[in-house]
């Protein structure tokens, strides 16, 4: 059998472990943990959970109406995001609502032209958009994550890391492909000197976190959008090529 060199090896890892994250990252899930690692009394947990759900309803309900046209969409998210606001108003501690709220900013806006755009035609409120949503990620994962990266998470507080996190990663990776055209400048506030292998990194560090937090989708991601990737594979070829020319009789 033919094993890669310790060089190799080290250069492989770089596919599922990106620069900047720690070695070995794992995560323990401890079903016997609180759900919410921030506010734990169950009554006002519920009312949380209820005012939450009455801004998904409202979503939920546009997408299987029959979509009456952007002005109904923006109306729905208006008053869908008044509500998150108030909740986060009220319980800034609670992670799940600063996600959702990312989540509804995407729904409205998406993820492309938002904080990159065509400097022609340059859209204020989408780059506004855009930034808010990655404050709300960024703040949603500040909640919920642990002190320390080896501490145990909740069954709960994993499933929304990992959606926060790939989260982050769908917009930053949408960022470095409108920034890779020549015409496209960065919009969005709080990455004046962000560059496109930049949005790309971060990007794939965000989509590595996901999937380590169980999101299958963000798992593959992170190795598409790791900029070592095409190097990891060219090491990953020549390994193929060493084991079939070990084989041959």
């Amino acid at each position: 059998m033919t094993h890669l060199s310790e060089t190799d090896a080290r250069v492989l890892a770089c596919v599922f472990e990106p620069e900047g994250i720690p070695a070995g990252t794992k995560v323990f899930v401890d079903p016997s943990l609180p759900e919410h690692n921030q506010i734990q009394d169950h009554e006002v947990l519920q009312n949380i959970a209820r005012r939450e759900r009455e801004a998904i309803y409202l979503i939920e309900q546009f997408e299987k109406s029959d979509k009456l046209g952007n002005s109904s969409k923006h109306e729905t998210f208006a008053t869908a995001i008044q509500i998150l606001d108030d909740l986060i108003m009220s319980h800034p501690t609670y992670a799940p609502a600063w996600n959702d709220r990312a989540q509804l900013r995407r729904w409205r806006y998406g993820d492309h032209n938002t904080i990159c755009q065509d400097q022609a035609s340059i859209d204020r409120e989408r780059a506004k958009m855009g930034s808010e949503a990655v404050t709300d990620l960024r703040t949603a994962l500040r909640l919920a994550s642990t002190p320390r990266p080896q501490d145990p998470v909740s069954p709960k507080q994993g499933r929304l890391l990992a959606q926060s996190y790939t989260q982050l990663g769908a917009l930053l990776y949408a960022a470095s492909r409108d920034l890779s055209t020549t015409e496209s400048v960065v919009v969005g506030a709080g990455f004046e000197d962000w560059t496109q292998s930049r949005f790309e990194e971060e990007s794939s560090k965000a989509f590595f976190l996901g999937g380590t937090y169980g999101n299958e989708v963000a798992k593959a991601l992170a190795v598409h959008t790791n900029p070592h990737a095409k190097l990891c594979g060219s090491v990953v070829e020549e390994a193929i090529r060493r084991e079939v020319a070990s084989n041959v009789m």
